[in-house]
């Protein structure tokens, strides 16, 4: 059986696929990973022609689903075209990157039950933040994209910016369970082996309790190759977050992930999908 774990990039046309190829890149670089390239193919066949099912003899009912099922293996047939010109062109600027680990696949369904099935052998999973009905300054976010988050516990790479190297990354660091996984897994390398320039930012109501949390974090971090830098900050999290982002240029936000259930994201909103929505930076999501 063949053990080895791949990044798994969505890749479905919208106007950030060609930045997510990059980061892709830019990953597997430092990690040496596989590359593996999904396009999702979702059927959602509107006919136009008129139904009045109650008017319709027994002859033209049956003519009318014939040209139905007609018109689905037309439809099928244009999406399954132009899923392998979008996952083939990415596939050409991966392996014209310099790296040869690349597998293209087109899958039908939806992007989370893809992600649910094949839990088992991704390591990363990439996703961009808008679908392909948005532009890249659209503050939107995908349809399925916190379903699909959810459908992992592996870490999860957004992007939602044109691509330039990263070099700062911002840790908002809480103390929670996810919060220290991410830490770790940071610390160890199992996500990005370069050095970086890493800001740990802890935002609590409690000064002192910020500060022993940034303290807490730096000790851990220390084990790594990178750059630290510390901030403890009260007030409001998410906008202490996201000024401190753009007052220091930050590439990617890293953090723990819908640590409370979906009924409670239901009801309150979910504070991950609040700072995708309010940030301009990428993100590395940890579950």
């Amino acid at each position: 059986m063949n053990n080895t774990k791949y990044i798994l990039v969505g890749i479905d046309g919208s106007a950030i696929s060609d930045s997510l190829v990059q980061y892709a890149i830019w990953l597997a670089k430092s990690n040496g990973l596989t590359i593996k390239l999904l396009h999702i193919i979702e059927h959602s066949h509107k006919s136009e022609q008129a139904h009045h099912e109650g008017n319709l003899t027994p002859n033209i009912r049956r003519e009318l689903l014939k040209e139905l099922s007609d018109e689905e293996r037309i439809e099928s047939k244009q999406l399954i075209a132009k899923g392998k010109e979008l996952i083939n062109s990415a596939k050409e600027k991966v392996i014209a990157a310099g790296i040869d680990n690349v597998v293209a696949k087109l899958r039908h369904g939806t992007l989370p039950e893809a992600i649910e099935d094949l839990k088992d052998e991704i390591a990363f999973v990439m996703l961009g933040s808008k679908g392909k009905s948005h532009s890249i300054i659209d503050k939107g976010l995908g349809f399925h994209l916190e379903e699909s988050i959810r459908a992992t516990d592996t870490p999860v790479f957004i992007a939602q910016k044109e691509f330039t190297t990263p070099t700062k990354v911002m840790f908002a660091y809480n103390g929670s369970p996810t919060s220290k996984r991410a830490i770790s897994m940071i610390t160890q390398g199992n996500i990005y082996k370069e050095p970086l320039e890493i800001h740990v930012v802890c935002v609590n109501s409690d000064i002192k309790l910020a500060e022993s949390l940034a303290d807490e974090a730096k000790q851990v971090l220390s084990q790594s190759n990178n750059s630290i830098i510390t901030q403890a900050l009260t007030g409001d999290t998410i906008e202490q977050l996201t000024s401190y982002q753009k007052q220091n240029a930050i590439d990617i936000t890293a953090m723990g992930a819908f640590s409370h259930g979906k009924l409670h994201g239901f009801f309150f909103g979910s504070f991950t999908t609040k700072m995708i929505q309010q940030s301009d930076t990428n993100f590395l999501l940890i579950r």
